[in-house]
């Protein structure tokens, strides 16, 4: 087999790992009917009370059949991997699992390399494993190529899709006229915020644009297409800090859930971040925690009442 390219590579271990993440949704579904089938004393036991092996198992799903022929290696050079004959695992689940794993940690290597291109755009076919994560999975990809994307329009019936455009799409819109220089030094000198129309709008008509279409109808499996080769470029450069973007300011839901309780708790905001920069969380600017802390007080607020 010739060797792939790494944005090729990157594309076939995404659908690998897409498809395991399918794969897994399917066996825990069988795995709830045969518990609920064990509580109404349907279970498939032998007269000596030994359980019966299903006759049926996710893992003889031909989509990962071809997973399970095939290893990752890259023993000769970083950038680029070779796909080689490996013999079919067992057929318990742990052996799938930890083979897929391996897949998935190579396939988070290569999206997120040190030799990463700015501003490279996901290639053509570039899997997302479902819409719940697709911002997500989006994010993983081109936040730290310099650029993130925003939703522009779905098509919500038959054969769904979502269109993405970047965020620095569009022109500004400028309601109010400019603020006198005079005014700024003065709030910067009281240690004010800076009035709002002092911010310059980040969007500057860039045509940098994809659509992520469903592979089947109902399938929640989705793929990126570019329908115009003239969209598949920027218009501005990478940004330089990632505190700019809020898409990179954004914290998964696990530690953004714990931080809501340093806050309830009185946690100074200096504190909220010595624990966030130790865990690699660097992006988060104090007035996200100063907003975040003022809507909980407010929603507890409207509880209490």
């Amino acid at each position: 087999m010739p060797n792939l390219t790494p944005q090729q590579l990157a594309s076939l271990l995404n659908t690998l790992t897409s498809i395991d993440q399918r794969l897994n949704r399917i066996e825990a579904a069988l795995r709830l009917n045969n518990n609920v089938g064990n509580t109404n004393g349907n279970a498939n036991q032998t007269s000596t009370g030994t359980p019966v092996a299903p006759t049926a198992s996710v893992l003889a799903h031909p989509s990962l059949s071809a997973v399970g022929r095939t290893i990752i290696t890259n023993a000769q050079s970083p950038s680029v991997a070779q796909l080689r004959p490996h013999p079919p695992p067992p057929s318990g689940s742990s052996s799938r699992t930890s083979n897929l794993a391996t897949i998935h940690a190579a396939a988070q290597a290569q999206a997120q390399s040190s030799e990463l291109n700015p501003l490279d755009p996901p290639p053509q076919g570039y899997t997302i494993s479902s819409r719940a994560s697709m911002q997500e999975e989006l994010d993983h990809w081109t936040i730290p190529r310099g650029y993130s994307m925003r939703i522009a329009g779905a098509k919500v019936t038959g054969k769904k899709k979502v269109r993405w455009v970047c965020f620095r799409g569009g022109e500004a819109r400028h309601h109010r006229p400019p603020v006198d220089e005079s005014v700024i030094q003065a709030a910067k000198a009281e240690g004010r915020r800076k009035p709002t129309t002092d911010r310059t709008s980040k969007k500057c008509g860039c045509l940098f644009k994809f659509e992520v279409i469903e592979t089947a109808k109902g399938s929640d499996l989705w793929s990126c297409i570019y329908p115009n080769e003239e969209h598949k470029t920027h218009n501005h450069g990478p940004s330089p800090d990632q505190t700019s973007d809020p898409r990179a300011r954004k914290l998964p839901a696990e530690v953004s859930r714990e931080v809501d309780g340093w806050l309830r708790e009185g946690w100074l905001v200096s504190k909220v971040q010595e624990e966030l920069r130790e865990r690699g969380f660097r992006n988060v600017l104090n007035t996200d925690l100063y907003n975040r802390k003022r809507l909980l007080k407010k929603e507890d607020a409207q509880v209490g009442s």
